[in-house]
């Protein structure tokens, strides 16, 4: 049987799978690129898409947009004119490599199951910490809810 010539509408044969093979190379170049985009510039890739922290967390590289971090944080009720308190202690460390002020504070309670039951926002008092410089930090509330079983404190 004689090979025929290709006519119109038709590829000569093997074109079909070089142009395969030429998607698949640029798909997977593609690929290469946002991987190395993902891991070279984890802050940039957090700003646009927030959720990706705790991809970056599991995988071992924890992002730090803020700057700061919490050291020896305590929470514990104290009695004090006749009223309960909760006071939430701690120190904040610079970790950024330029001088700024601490964020607002959020301090949050969660019950025995470990869903949140209240919220507050705090200041940190901490201003113009050098890098690697370290403050103390401290918020109370008043008639803390008696169900709360955990304090998780972090920035607004």
């Amino acid at each position: 049987m004689a090979a025929r010539k290709p006519g119109v509408g038709q590829s000569k044969p093997g074109a079909e799978q070089r142009r395969a093979g030429w998607r698949a190379v640029l798909g997977i170049g593609l690929l290469v690129v946002a991987l190395a985009f993902v891991l070279g510039k984890p802050r940039m890739v957090i700003r646009v898409l927030p959720r990706f922290a705790e991809l970056y967390a599991a995988a071992g590289m924890p992002v730090n947009l803020r700057g700061f971090a919490f050291e020896h944080v305590t929470a514990r009720f104290e009695e004090a004119g006749g009223g309960r308190f909760l006071a939430v202690e701690g120190v904040l460390r610079n970790v950024a490599r330029a001088a700024s002020d601490a964020p607002r504070l959020r301090i949050t309670l969660s019950d025995a199951a470990g869903r949140p039951i209240y919220s507050w926002t705090a200041s940190s008092g901490v201003r113009a910490l050098t890098p690697g410089e370290t403050a103390p930090f401290r918020a109370r509330l008043a008639a803390p809810p008696l169900e709360a079983h955990r304090v998780m404190v972090d920035f607004m």
